[in-house]
């Protein structure tokens, strides 16, 4: 593979911030600025099939659903199969 080669991997697509989120997450285990970041952070995990990340966005994107952003949470949980994300956000909406 190049990269074993060239030890170098080339993130295609994806936002610096969210890139150098990632790569601090698998380091130290933390992210700053999680909620200005959380679904595109979860989509980078979910590329790279990193489990945890994804688990770990999962978990603030349910608590962070609040009737500002349900509509959009539960549009992003369908499409990402989610259904944590959903069922909150869909008690929000209902309310």
């Amino acid at each position: 593979m190049k990269e074993s080669q060239e030890k170098c991997v080339e993130v295609k697509d994806a936002n610096q911030v969210v890139v150098r989120e990632m790569l601090r997450y698998f380091y130290t285990g933390k992210i700053e600025n999680l909620k200005d970041i959380c679904t595109d952070l979860y989509e980078l995990a979910d590329r790279y099939m990193v489990d945890r990340l994804k688990a770990f966005c999962t978990l603030s994107l349910v608590e962070g659903v609040n009737m500002d952003n349900a509509l959009e949470m539960y549009c992003f949980g369908r499409v990402k199969e989610i259904p944590s994300l959903v069922e909150n956000a869909k008690r929000i909406l209902i309310l």
